[in-house]
């Protein structure tokens, strides 16, 4: 019984809805740590990081046999869920706005995901894709992440750039950082042989733990820093510490790849929960 729970929970979080709604519950955190509304931008959260990792696994890297193979086994299997997915995204991103009487994201919405296409996908002409950016390859979905669920709202809310809003800007950048890194340590291996220079490929296995080691330490003066004042503050910072410390004594274990990308995603987790739990009566 439990090994069927489990083998149905892969095909699930192969189709990105686990970090579809990682990422939806950060921005939650987010906006209600700046006292803006959520609701307006968290379909398009949702709907975004289903687009964009739906189209981009429906594109075979040349690594991911090594990286990723449980994901490059049920490609096949996953293909027609990936698109309708895709379908059903593109449909609430071209909807949502509308709804929301803001037709204007419409098109800058659509132009971001086909631009973020060329991170596995050669640009035309150049040939050239993101992902062979030598080095800043692991910070660069942690940035435009972070911009997404931290300044887009901001903006959108005509909140001002103060020191509060740059903190959170950090405090999320270096959560999905520790995450990104994780999926590089991972695939060290398969990027190595691929001739993808990530900073981890770079820096090795012991260098990257010890650099995650230090973004996890910063995590956690960040959240010290931006939960500071609030009831749940320490709870929070300790869970953030926990949690980070939980994912880095995790790869040391003989993890299998898909293990080690779900223990990663459940950082992400974190902060929803506390949040929850902190308001519960």
């Amino acid at each position: 019984m439990l090994h069927r729970f489990f083998s149905l929970l892969i095909p699930i979080y192969l189709l990105e809805l686990v970090g579809a709604s990682a990422v939806t519950a950060l921005g939650w955190v987010v906006c209600r740590r700046l006292h803006i509304a959520w609701m307006p931008s968290a379909p398009l959260w949702f709907s975004g990081y289903l687009l964009v990792y739906n189209l981009d696994r429906l594109h075979l890297d040349p690594s991911d046999t090594i990286n990723t193979p449980t994901r490059t086994g049920w490609s096949r299997r996953l293909r027609p869920y990936r698109m309708f997915l895709v379908g059903t995204a593109v449909a609430c991103i071209l909807a949502w706005p509308i709804i929301t009487n803001r037709p204007w994201l419409v098109l800058a919405l659509l132009a971001a995901a086909v631009g973020l296409q060329f991170y596995t996908r050669a640009l035309p002409v150049v040939r050239f894709r993101l992902k062979d950016l030598p080095y800043i390859k692991s910070f660069i979905a942690p940035t435009v992440i972070a911009m997404i669920l931290v300044i887009w709202p901001a903006v959108e809310a005509r909140r001002p750039l103060d020191p509060e809003l740059i903190s959170v800007f950090f405090w999320c950048f270096f959560l999905l950082a520790v995450n990104s890194l994780v999926f590089d340590y991972r695939d060290i291996r398969g990027d190595r042989l691929a001739g993808v220079r990530t900073l981890p490929v770079l820096l090795g296995e012991p260098g990257t733990v010890i650099l995650l080691r230090l973004f996890a330490l910063v995590l956690f003066g960040f959240t010290v820093i931006v939960f500071a004042g609030r009831p749940d503050a320490i709870v929070m910072s300790a869970s953030i510490a926990l949690a980070s410390t939980l994912l880095l004594w995790s790869l040391k274990r003989v993890l299998t790849p898909i293990q080690m990308s779900f223990s990663a995603d459940l950082l992400l987790f974190v902060p929803a929960l506390i949040e929850l739990w902190s308001h519960v009566p």
